[in-house]
C-alpha cells in the first residue's frame, strides 16, 4: 500500500454534489463518480441542499452561453450557501478566467480542478482512495433526453478527450487529446458487471471511436477482447466519430451481424459538405447513409442515433434542408443550434445565422417532430 493510501483522511465534512447539466452521460458520470468517491473517504454526502462544508459542482462548457449560465447559477450558489468551499471539477474547470473574477471577493472559496488534475481534490480532502481509482457504473440522477438511453442504464468508461479537431468544439481545451484507459482495466469491470447478472453496458468516451489511438489499440480490438470475456454481453457504443466508424466499419459489423451492438450513435452534425469543411469534420454523408443501411441489413433492429448542428454560421436555408433530409437515415436525433464557442475557428467565421434564422429553422424542425415526419429532439439554444 502506497503512503498516500496509508495517510488518514481529513476530518468527516458533509458534501454537497450539484448537477448544473444532468442531461449529458458525461459530466453525469463524474459527479456520480465523485459522490462514490467522497462516501468511501469518509465523508456524507448530500444533493447540495442544507448545511455543507463543501459544494462540488460540474457543468457544462459546450458553448459560451452554456458556460455563462452555469456560472451565474454557481455565483447564486454561492450567496445562498454561506462559508463553504466550492469546487469546480471537469468542463468548466478549464474557463477558470471569468468565474474567478465575477465572484469578487469570493473568489478564495473557490477551487477549481480540471479532469486530469484530480491529484488536487485528493489533497484537498487527503484521500485514502484517490479520485483515479473509483468507478461507478450508474449515473445518478441522468435525465436521458433520447430514446434507447435510460436512466438504469450501466456504463463502462473507456477514455477521455478526442483525437479529433472540429473548428466548433473546445473538447481539447477541457480534456486535451484522447486518454484511453487499459483494455485489462475495462475488461475487469466489464466482467464484474457480467458476474452481476448485467448484459448489456454502455461503453462511455467523448468519442469511442477514439478509444484506443494512444497506446496502439483501437475500439474493434476493444470490443473483440471484451467479446472472448463475456460472450453474450451487448454493448451501447456513446458515440463514435464518423470518419472513425467508416475505418473501422469492416471490423465493427460482425459484432453487429452478432446483434452484439444494439446501439450506435454517429454524430453527423451535417449532411452539407459545404459546412462540414467548415467544420472540419472530413467524411462523405453518402457513405455515412451506406454504411447505416449496412447495420441495418445486419441486424434490423439496431438503433442508430445521430446530432447534427443547425444555424452554423453562413448555412443556407438548403443546406439546412439536406440535414433535415438526412437526419431520416436514423432512428431519433438531436437537432442542436449552432452555440457561439469564443476562441474557436468556427467564432471567426462570418455571416453569422442571425436569431431570425435560428427560430424559422426551429419552427420547421417543430413542425416536421410534430406531423411524425422527423424523430428528433430539438434544442434551440445550448
Amino acid at each position: 500500500m502506497n503512503d498516500r493510501r496509508k495517510r488518514p483522511s481529513k476530518a468527516a465534512m458533509r458534501i454537497g454534489i450539484v448537477n448544473l447539466h444532468d442531461l449529458c452521460e458525461n459530466n453525469t458520470y463524474f459527479l456520480s463518480k465523485a459522490w462514490r468517491y467522497f462516501e468511501l473517504n469518509g465523508h456524507t454526502v448530500t444533493d447540495g441542499r442544507g448545511e455543507v462544508d463543501l459544494v462540488f459542482i460540474g457543468g457544462c462548457a459546450v458553448t459560451d452561453m452554456m458556460r455563462s449560465r452555469c456560472e451565474g447559477t454557481i455565483l447564486k450558489i454561492m450567496r445562498q450557501v454561506g462559508q463553504a468551499r466550492f469546487v469546480i471539477f471537469g468542463c468548466l474547470a478549464a474557463f477558470p478566467e471569468d468565474l474567478r473574477s465575477r465572484s469578487g471577493r469570493d473568489a478564495n472559496r473557490l477551487l477549481i480542478i480540471p479532469f486530469r488534475a484530480s491529484r488536487k481534490l485528493d489533497e484537498l480532502i487527503q484521500a485514502r482512495i484517490p479520485f483515479d481509482t473509483v468507478s461507478v457504473s450508474h449515473l445518478k440522477g441522468h435525465v436521458p433526453y433520447q430514446p434507447c438511453m435510460g436512466p438504469d442504464d450501466t456504463y463502462v468508461l473507456i477514455a477521455q478527450g478526442c483525437i479529433n479537431d472540429c473548428s466548433y468544439c473546445n473538447i481539447k481545451k477541457v480534456k486535451g487529446n484522447v486518454l484511453s484507459r487499459p483494455e485489462e482495466a475495462i475488461e475487469d469491470e466489464v466482467q464484474d458487471l457480467y458476474g452481476r447478472g448485467i448484459r448489456t453496458v454502455t461503453l462511455l468516451a467523448d468519442d469511442c471511436g477514439s478509444y484506443g489511438l494512444d497506446r496502439n489499440s483501437d475500439l474493434p480490438g476493444l470490443l473483440a477482447r471484451l467479446s472472448r470475456a463475456t460472450p453474450d454481453m451487448r454493448y451501447k457504443l456513446y458515440t463514435v466519430f464518423p470518419s472513425l466508424f467508416l475505418r473501422h466499419a469492416g471490423q465493427l459489423e460482425p459484432l453487429f451481424a452478432e446483434r452484439r451492438v444494439p446501439y450506435v450513435c454517429l454524430p453527423v452534425q451535417s449532411a452539407a459538405r459545404r459546412v462540414l469543411g467548415l467544420m472540419n469534420r472530413r467524411y462523405d454523408p453518402d457513405h455515412i447513409a451506406r454504411a447505416v443501411a449496412r447495420l441495418r441489413a445486419l441486424d434490423p433492429e439496431v438503433f442508430v442515433y445521430s446530432h447534427f448542428i443547425f444555424n452554423f454560421p453562413t448555412e443556407t436555408w438548403e443546406e439546412f434542408e439536406e440535414s433535415l433530409a438526412f437526419g431520416r437515415h436514423f432512428d431519433h436525433c438531436v437537432y442542436i443550434g449552432y452555440g457561439e464557442n469564443s476562441g474557436t475557428r468556427a467564432a471567426a467565421l462570418f455571416p453569422k445565422c442571425d436569431d431570425h434564422a435560428l427560430r424559422a429553422k426551429v419552427k420547421r424542425l417543430e413542425e416536421l417532430v410534430k406531423r411524425g415526419e422527423l424523430a428528433a429532439f430539438v434544442v434551440p439554444n445550448p
